[in-house]
């Protein structure tokens, strides 16, 4: 069985509810940027659209006629108004619309999961919340408790069950993301400077990354 560590969990009003344990696996792995970097660059290529396109030669509009005698002219010898080197015609090898996702092992995702959330808690800036609840859509209220949490700018991760009234009233904060367990974006943990954390949450990334 892996070892834990403590850490103590408060509510959103930053009240102490609770110790409890991390796992030593999933939060506190070695040290590595490179594996982390692999990950966020992964993740960065399955969202980019990929539909860049040039149009080459016989895409461009217009006639192919010569455009004008081979011989008599004292200049160099030319058909199509729509080749390569005139403005306006065609580009050689240009880029074609294709996807850049590629394959990352599912083994190297986990350990950069780890080491991730290792050197966020090995900083100090992981907090491990009850629960990510409002009562009501309030943005200028959860601004408030932010605040008194002591946070600049967070990340903040939940299980798939998101409360609706806290997703709505993060919307507006700009320095503020929510994270679904689900799909977890490793660019916008290290975009912010604090990832906070719901109970769930923690229970869900153990399950998963151990």
């Amino acid at each position: 069985m892996a070892s834990k560590t403590k850490i103590k969990i408060t509510n959103l009003d930053n009240k102490p509810i609770e110790d409890i344990s991390l796992s030593e696996k999933v939060f506190h792995a070695k040290e590595n940027n490179g594996i982390i970097a692999r990950l966020v660059n992964w993740q960065l290529a399955k969202k980019r659209q990929g539909t860049h396109k040039v149009k080459e030669r016989g895409e461009i509009t217009g006639s192919t006629a010569k455009i004008y005698k081979q011989k008599g002219m004292g200049r160099a010898r030319h058909g199509s108004k729509k080749v390569v080197q005139f403005k306006g015609g065609g580009v050689v090898h240009g880029p074609t619309p294709r996807s850049h996702e590629y394959k990352l092992n599912s083994k190297l995702k986990k350990s950069a999961f780890r080491a991730l959330f290792s050197t966020k808690l090995r900083e100090g800036n992981i907090k491990v919340i009850d629960k990510l609840e409002l009562n009501k859509i309030k943005t200028k209220d959860l601004n408030l408790k932010i605040k008194k949490l002591g946070i600049e700018s967070a990340a903040f991760l939940e299980t798939d069950k998101i409360n609706k009234n806290f997703q709505l009233s993060i919307k507006n904060l700009k320095n503020c993301d929510l994270i679904s367990c689900k799909g977890i974006n490793a660019a916008l943990i290290l975009k912010r400077k604090t990832l906070v954390i719901s109970k769930e949450a923690v229970q869900r990334v153990e399950e998963v990354y151990k």
